[in-house]
């Protein structure tokens, strides 16, 4: 993949809205990366090595605020629902973005698209001249 696709399908990637209230539920991959764009959110997960305890197994709940990003650290489903600021009317809302693991890459991946990246354009010089 080329830093070029992975920018591109960052700005494709669509923001869901919730208004405060509304809950959205995804089943995400670990790695995964939801990211606050607007309002404040609230996420509610299980951890899934407890599985085995079933119901029993307690709520992880996390706030997002606007501009914050929550990498999950293992597959799973997690309800995002939006928060109402105090003394705010109901017409409160959030959005939010959901990225796949590959979109948000750490700087070790950076690092491997950047190498990538430049081996390509090694391999396009080097044909030219040959």
């Amino acid at each position: 993949m080329h830093a070029r696709e992975s920018c591109a399908g960052l700005r494709r990637t669509p923001a869901s809205s919730l208004l405060a209230g509304q809950v959205a539920v995804h089943d995400l991959h670990a790695g995964s990366s939801i990211v606050a764009v607007e309002g404040r959110l609230q996420l509610h997960f299980r951890d899934r090595s407890l599985a085995w305890l079933g119901d029993a197994v307690p709520l992880t709940s996390i706030t997002l605020l606007e501009g914050e990003r929550f990498v999950t650290p293992q597959r799973g489903r997690v309800s995002i629902s939006a928060l109402r600021a105090a003394g705010a009317s109901r017409t409160d809302s959030a959005a939010f973005i959901v990225l796949p693991p590959h979109a948000a890459p750490g700087a070790h991946g950076w690092l491997l698209l950047a190498v990538r990246h430049l081996a390509e354009l090694v391999r396009t010089r080097w044909r030219r001249t040959v």
